[in-house]
């Protein structure tokens, strides 16, 4: 079983979902807690490289989770919540990479269950 983390961002995109698009990433990530390589590797865009990040497709194609394994995959960073639009999610990923590099702001899965009941 891994370790979940979210980048402080992907707090936010977890926060900002409504009631039962919520349910849904959070069943997907209590599965991605248990198999961390379960997603599918990412590779080179047009716009940048994002081959370090898996995805896992939520719900009918309508969510993205985008991860990053840790070195021995007991840690899972999720860098990104989104919808699928236009490769939204995609981009969203490249723009937190050019802030954050390998550095990001974190929060662990307590953390974010913490905020979801006060929020």
């Amino acid at each position: 079983m891994a370790h979940l983390e979210f980048v402080d961002d992907a707090k936010a995109d977890l926060m900002a979902l409504e009631g039962s698009a919520r349910k849904k990433i959070l069943a997907k990530l209590v599965q991605l807690e248990a198999a961390p390589e379960m997603g599918v590797p990412l590779g080179s865009r047009a716009k940048g490289n994002l081959t370090t990040f898996r995805k896992l497709v939520v719900g009918k194609n309508t969510y993205r989770i985008l991860y990053k394994l840790g070195p021995n995959g007991g840690v899972v960073v999720v860098w990104v919540i989104s919808g699928r639009a236009d490769g939204e999610c995609y981009d969203i990923a490249l723009g937190r990479l050019a802030v954050y590099g390998d550095e990001p702001p974190m929060a662990d899965l307590a953390d974010v269950l913490r905020a979801l009941k006060r929020g």
